[in-house]
């Protein structure tokens, strides 16, 4: 709350300062750090035909990761959706279009935009019963929804729903995260030191773990054998949590930050990644892929990731929010567990064998390059 807030003061005078040179801007809202990687396909569109990009952000764990991002030529905080706060801020960036990112549609936003007659899409939109637009006191919210000249959904279910809530303009483009994702596979993906640690033996990434994730894989890695290795990169890397994690495990285990040249990480069982940026290329190393969120309540993190790399993927049952996690189920790619015992059960087969994980693998790939597309047919309709 206190980056919420702080993030917030003098906002309009540094976001004069930092939009004075710019002559053709878009303008991107994500709500947080997933929002953000989801539209990383477009902005780059978007700056090959000449435009500047403005990116704003609701959520701190989004503006603190990307503030400094090459890609973009302007990070910002969204002000609180006041009239005068919102009046202010479409001014000064004065956009040639908006574009919002699955979700986080505010009000007085809306209006504003519309009465300076600047474009707005809805992009990947992922609608449920449960949303607010569907609830007798959403029709403030509603309205909102309904003022976007074009609204993108991710699938077909999505779009039924849309054609309820009686927007005008709805269109299946799929979800960019997978031309996102698609993309890493053209990046170098090395990490010095991993292969090191791995030491040929069968390895696991844990990304994106929440305490009710580490719960269940710290009882799996505690009973490992020594040809097994895991690597954890939880989702908070703040010293109380990375304690905790250790407090969970009995297997040898060592934190990235304190590898030093002379370690011998030959002689690790666990490797505890205490910062952030090297999840997305750990994901090439791994044999097994866990993705933390579903366990609990916080939300499925990106089982696409590892997907794109072919690797079986698992993740927790709590995941109705994220169709692309029913859909790896179904296309044989991943799987859902309630408790540990489902963990021990899937763990167990794919450690024992390699054509499974080769098979699964290769569904996942398949699974990814089938969905991938929705960046050129977002950007086709935009910029025509």
């Amino acid at each position: 709350m206190a980056k919420f807030y702080n993030g917030r003061k003098n906002l309009f005078q540094k976001l004069e300062k930092d939009t004075r040179h710019l002559n053709n801007p878009i303008w991107i809202h994500a709500a947080s750090l997933g929002e953000y990687e989801q539209a990383v396909p477009l902005i780059e569109v978007f700056k090959s035909k000449g435009y500047e990009v403005v990116v704003s952000f609701f959520s701190p764990s989004g503006y603190d990761i990307k503030k400094n991002d090459k890609l973009i030529d302007v990070a910002t905080y969204l002000p609180l959706d006041t009239k005068s706060k919102m009046q202010k801020f479409v001014e000064i960036v004065n956009p040639k279009m908006a574009l919002f990112i699955k979700y986080d549609v505010w009000p007085n936003l809306m209006k504003i935009l519309k009465q300076k007659e600047v474009s707005t899409y809805l992009i990947s939109a992922n609608f449920r019963e449960n949303q607010i637009y569907f609830k007798w006191y959403g029709n403030f919210f509603l309205i909102a929804l309904q003022s976007f000249d074009k609204v993108f959904v991710q699938n077909k279910e999505s779009e039924k729903l849309a054609q309820r809530l009686h927007l005008k303009s709805v269109e299946i483009s799929g979800d960019t995260r997978y031309d996102r994702v698609m993309k890493q596979l053209t990046y170098n993906n090395h990490i010095d030191r991993i292969d090191e640690f791995i030491n040929n033996k069968l390895c696991t990434i844990c990304g994106s773990t929440w305490p009710e994730d580490e719960e269940v894989l710290s009882k799996i890695i505690n009973n490992s054998g020594e040809q097994e290795k895991f690597i954890i990169a939880p989702h908070k890397v703040d010293v109380y949590h990375i304690k905790d994690i250790e407090s969970l495990l009995q297997k040898k285990s060592i934190c990235w930050s304190e590898i030093k040249p002379d370690t011998d990480l030959k002689n690790y069982h666990i490797l505890i990644i205490d910062c952030i940026g090297l999840l997305t290329k750990l994901y090439s190393y791994a044999d097994i892929a866990y993705v933390g969120g579903a366990m609990g309540q916080t939300g499925l993190h990106n089982i696409l990731e590892p997907a794109c790399f072919g690797k079986p993927v698992i993740f927790g049952n709590h995941h109705d929010k994220f169709p692309e996690a029913q859909e790896i189920i179904n296309s044989k790619a991943g799987f859902d567990i309630k408790n540990h015992e489902d963990l021990k059960t899937i763990y167990q087969r794919l450690k024992n064998s390699d054509q499974l994980r080769r098979e699964i693998g290769k569904n996942a790939k398949a699974f990814i390059e089938k969905n991938a597309g929705a960046t050129d047919l977002i950007m086709n309709q935009i910029l025509k």
